[in-house]
């Protein structure tokens, strides 16, 4: 469609619901108890975590980041090994490099972290994450499920990625993430007075994708 139709009060109101509505686990690791822990919310997942990725603690940092992979495989049985995988893989080395992107205080680009060459933090999927962690307000995750959003046609950010096993860290993509954040804003901004945060948006469109309403996500994004 070159003219969309802007959205209709029932898409609005369907797109608000699934913002509400998103359900995805709460969780992340105490690696100083070695215990899970079942956070009130995402809100509070979303404080300790970012408290950990931002820390001057080296070990920290590294826990912020391992919580991530804790976090986003929650509902996937090989989670334990990942999370493993990564920290007896991961260093100092690693920890100081990232520390270092955060200098300033400006977030850092897919291709910045994934320049890093952290175990685990290969792909779009998972590096959006940090991101989405890091500046929840300007930044979301970008992963397989949203991916399928895209319907081939148009000039909308998800119909320029180009897709394969992973979504991989290109030029391109890094293109179409960036405009796909910036997508999320305007519908935040035109839609909810922008009282969502881009995370709140992209969280919206993935529930409607987990409960097999993956048209009417196609629908809403393309019109909005």
């Amino acid at each position: 469609q070159e003219n969309p139709v802007p959205l209709n009060n029932a898409q609005v109101t369907n797109l608000n619901a699934a913002i509400t509505n998103y359900g995805f686990p709460a969780v992340y690791f105490d690696f100083a108890l070695n215990a899970p822990v079942a956070a009130a919310n995402m809100a509070a997942v979303e404080a300790h975590i970012h408290n950990q990725l931002t820390s001057a603690n080296q070990q920290s940092v590294l826990h912020g980041l391992a919580n991530i992979l804790y976090w986003g495989y929650a509902q996937i049985g090989y989670r334990n090994v990942r999370v493993n995988n990564f920290l007896v893989g991961a260093n100092a080395a690693h920890a100081l490099a990232f520390q270092n992107l955060l200098v300033g205080g400006v977030a850092p680009t897919l291709r910045q972290i994934k320049g890093i060459h952290m175990p685990q933090f290969s792909g779009i999927s998972f590096i959006s994450k940090i991101l989405a962690f890091l500046d929840p307000v300007n930044h979301c995750v970008l992963d397989q499920q949203l991916a399928r959003i895209a319907n081939g046609g148009g000039a909308r950010a998800l119909n320029q990625l180009v897709q394969g096993q992973q979504l991989r860290v290109t030029a391109n993509n890094q293109t179409a993430y960036d405009a796909w954040r910036n997508e999320c804003a305007a519908i935040s901004n035109a839609y909810f007075q922008g009282a969502y945060r881009v995370i709140d948006i992209e969280r919206g469109f993935f529930h409607l994708v987990q409960t097999g309403q993956l048209q009417l996500a196609q629908t809403i994004y393309i019109n909005a």
